[in-house]
């Protein structure tokens, strides 16, 4: 009798935990991972970044190549005539010292490289547009940008130099004007020979830090120009304080302010 009370307690208990087990297998809730692929991830968004990129500046950088090379070529050829732009002396002076005319500079070569100034400050102009109004620079088509910066210098130029000979032609300092020419040549004739391996450098490297290093040095170059310009005007006795400052407001700080009242216009910058 014990031995079947015994059997019927242990069959219940093993009846009994084969329910719970079951009852728990029961309750477990399998979970299959879900496969998400590129098409059903309807969460994803996809944003276009605009990257700037301008093509044009191979044909800089042939240009850029091509006035070093005929410079080389001149200090080649004609070492006298090339030092003789960077001098502070007189044509007259020159010739007295030896040589007479072959150290003469000439007009073809003034002409040259003020044409090489030009170009060199209108680049330098396009890499600082580029760099600080890059969506502005997108606007302009089939070069436009570089025909109005380089028309614009030309103007400036050509503004300046009839300003001053009319100022030494009504005031009779002719002398005075020279001097004027010459200091004036040297810096900008320098100025446009420096900005060609800087903007080489820029193109190449694309480090916008280079831009805070040489404007500051250029604004202290044309401002060391205005100073001995004032200083010859000074010189004479024809000339007040009130009459160099008229002047140089004239002749430096008008022009620069219409140009970039005109570029402000055109590219909405």
């Amino acid at each position: 009798m014990n031995d079947s009370l015994l059997y019927h307690l242990n069959l219940l208990a093993v009846s009994a935990t084969a329910i719970i087990k079951n009852a728990e297998l029961d309750s477990i809730v399998q979970v299959k991972p879900e496969i998400v692929n590129f098409v059903q991830a309807n969460s994803i968004s996809i944003v276009p970044e605009l990257l700037v990129s301008n093509t044009n500046f191979d044909i800089i950088t042939y240009i850029i190549f091509s006035i070093l090379g005929i410079i080389g070529i001149i200090w080649y050829l004609t070492p006298d005539r090339f030092l003789t732009l960077f001098t502070t002396k007189s044509i007259e002076k020159i010739q007295r010292d030896g040589d007479g005319i072959s150290k003469s500079p000439g007009l073809f070569f003034i002409g040259l490289f003020w044409l090489i100034f030009i170009i060199s400050l209108s680049i330098f102009s396009i890499l600082i547009l580029d760099e600080f109004y890059a969506t502005e620079i997108l606007k302009a088509q089939n070069y436009q940008i570089y025909k109005i910066i380089v028309a614009s210098f030309f103007g400036l130029f050509l503004y300046r130099f009839i300003l001053s000979y009319w100022a030494a032609f009504i005031f009779q300092t002719q002398k005075l004007l020279k001097l004027q020419v010459i200091i004036d040549r040297n810096t900008q004739f320098i100025t446009g020979i420096l900005l060609l391996p800087i903007s080489l450098l820029i193109i190449y490297t694309n480090v916008g830090l280079i831009y805070y290093i040489i404007i500051p040095a250029l604004v202290v170059l044309q401002a060391h120009r205005i100073m001995q310009i004032a200083i010859i005007g000074k010189s004479s006795t024809v000339f007040s304080a009130f009459h160099i400052i008229l002047y140089l407001c004239a002749l430096e700080i008008v022009p620069i302010l219409v140009l970039l009242r005109l570029v402000n216009n055109d590219f909405e910058i």
